[in-house]
């Protein structure tokens, strides 16, 4: 589970006991630094899919007590309401109080995992949304894709076959390297070879592609192939026609799996899809079937 976890973030524990719940289900606690926006990264880690089975991830909401070194602070009574709070005054003589211990505000893990490294570092975030890095790319890598190409196919998809059309045709000096479900990356072997396959081949060429221009730093595929799995389709309704009426709402329907056209098992299908964006399509809804 941590190697899991670290792709996702600042994963700092995972504790799993060895007990289960009521309903002999496993569960556990993760710890992460760095978390800024905690509803969002639990939406994200309520994502995870491992093999055939999907893991819950919720916030861990606990109360604690803001405690003082001084005991003779640590419960005070309020005169006014006749309440006692853990470290917290709003007595008529002066005001006593702290933000984290008022009460019935929510307390999750991973606020108090943010409270207690403040602290250390003073670690504000720079922006509240996507999460960015910098890094500065090498020169060898730089000036050896100064000389290829970026090829968009003509269809979707198209571009994962394009490498053995070139070799059918011949054109063995050319690397292809799929960079999505659009684009290619077109490398020569010996230099020269590109710029006399678009003189010498562009009819050819146009088949497979609609536009072939030099490499640039900006050139990103944003859209990709992705596996989904899908619960509860009725036996009745197991057909592909169904299949992508499901998958319009996300993408693209390309196929389904070996064993979910054969029917070897009903209880979930794997379909592959092709989808615009990064976001992780997590969702549930009801189907009307007849």
């Amino acid at each position: 589970m941590y190697n899991i976890f670290q792709k996702y973030g600042d994963i700092v524990e995972v504790v799993i006991p060895a007990k289960r719940d009521k309903g002999g289900r496993r569960f556990g606690f993760a710890r992460f630094e760095n978390v800024y926006d905690v509803r969002r990264f639990e939406y994200e880690l309520d994502g995870i899919i491992i093999g055939r089975d999907k893991i819950s991830v919720n916030i861990s909401r606990f109360q604690r007590s803001e405690r003082h070194l001084d005991h003779n602070k640590e419960e005070m009574f309020n005169k006014d309401y006749g309440e006692k709070r853990d470290g917290q005054y709003n007595g008529k003589n002066g005001a006593h109080n702290h933000a984290a211990s008022n009460r019935g505000e929510p307390r999750s893990y991973a606020h108090a995992v943010k409270k207690n490294t403040q602290g250390i570092n003073n670690a504000r975030p720079i922006n509240q949304g996507l999460r960015r890095v910098s890094y500065q790319a090498e020169s060898v890598d730089l000036k050896k894709l100064k000389g290829a190409f970026v090829g968009i196919v003509d269809k979707p998809g198209m571009s994962y076959n394009i490498q053995e059309q070139f070799h059918r045709q011949g054109y063995f000096g050319i690397k292809i390297t799929p960079l999505g479900a659009n684009m290619v990356l077109m490398e020569e072997q010996e230099e020269g070879e590109l710029q006399a396959l678009l003189l010498e081949a562009k009819s050819w060429l146009d088949q497979w592609f609609s536009q072939v221009k030099p490499w640039e730093p900006e050139l990103v595929d944003n859209e990709r192939l992705l596996w989904v799995r899908v619960y509860g389709i009725p036996a009745h309704a197991w057909h592909v026609n169904f299949f992508d009426l499901i998958c319009k709402p996300y993408g693209t329907f390309i196929n389904a799996d070996d064993g979910t056209t054969k029917k070897n098992t009903m209880d979930v299908a794997r379909l592959l899809m092709r989808r615009k964006g990064q976001r992780v399509v997590d969702d549930s809804f009801e189907a009307i079937v007849n």
